[in-house]
C-alpha cells in the first residue's frame, strides 16, 4: 500500500499536466534534496537560510555530505486552482522519482502529503529518546476516508515543528510549519541527521 495514492497522483499527472512533469525530468542531483514547499518561496530569502546552514555545516556543500536546499512555489488553490492542482502533481510526481528526500513544508501542504503516505512516521526515524528532545514540537494531521472526509481520528507524527526560526519565518509568516522525511528517501542516515540538524537550528 505504500506510496499507492501517489502512484494514482502521478499517473493523473501524466494524463493531464505533461508539461508540467517534463520539467522534472531533468538528471538527479546527488545531493540530499531538502524542498522547501510553500505557495509562494522568495528564492533570496531562502538563498539567506541555506548560506545560513552551509556556515554551520560545511560539510554540506559537497562530496557525500552534500544537501541541496531547493525551492517549490506551489501556489494558491483559491486564487488559481488549475496552476494549484498541477503543483500538487509535480510535487508527487518529484518525491515518486525519489528525487525529494526531506521537505520543509507549510501545515496545509504538509497535512495533504501526509494523508497521501509521503512522510515516514517519526518513530520510524528517532528513537524514543531522541523524539524526547522535540516534545511538544511534534506535528500529526487528521485521517480521512476514501471520501477525503475527516475521520477524528490522527495519524502517525510525522514532522516537527519550526515555528520561531527567523529566517524560515521569513518565507512561512504566522502559518505553522516544519520539516519532514519523505519515506522513499535513498538516503536515510544522512536524511535523518540533516532532518535533526534542521530541526535543533
Amino acid at each position: 500500500m505504500k506510496m499507492k495514492k501517489l502512484s494514482a497522483l502521478l499517473c493523473a499527472a501524466m494524463l493531464l499536466v505533461p508539461a508540467t512533469l517534463t520539467s522534472c525530468g531533468s538528471e538527479k542531483s546527488d545531493a540530499l534534496q531538502v524542498v522547501v514547499c510553500a505557495p509562494y518561496v522568495d528564492e533570496e530569502t531562502l538563498s539567506a537560510y541555506s548560506d545560513a546552514m552551509y556556515a554551520e555545516h560545511p560539510e554540506w556543500a559537497e562530496g557525500e555530505s552534500a544537501v541541496e536546499f531547493v525551492a517549490f512555489s506551489g501556489g494558491s488553490e483559491d486564487i488559481d486552482p488549475s496552476a494549484f492542482a498541477a503543483s500538487m502533481m509535480k510535487i508527487s510526481a518529484m518525491v515518486t522519482s525519489k528525487e525529494v528526500d526531506l521537505m520543509i513544508c507549510d501545515f496545509d501542504n504538509a497535512q495533504r502529503n501526509a494523508r497521501g503516505e509521503m512522510y515516514s512516521p517519526l518513530t520510524d526515524i528517532f528513537s524514543e529518546e531522541e523524539l524526547a528532545t522535540y516534545e511538544g514540537r511534534t506535528m500529526s494531521f487528521e485521517a480521512v476516508d476514501e471520501n477525503s472526509e475527516p475521520t477524528g481520528e490522527m495519524l502517525p507524527e510525522c514532522g516537527i515543528s519550526l515555528n520561531g526560526n527567523e529566517k524560515l519565518d521569513a518565507i512561512y509568516g504566522d502559518t505553522e510549519y516544519g520539516v519532514f522525511y519523505v519515506s522513499n528517501t535513498e538516503n536515510p542516515d544522512l536524511a535523518k541527521e540533516v532532518m535533526r540538524q534542521i530541526a535543533d537550528s
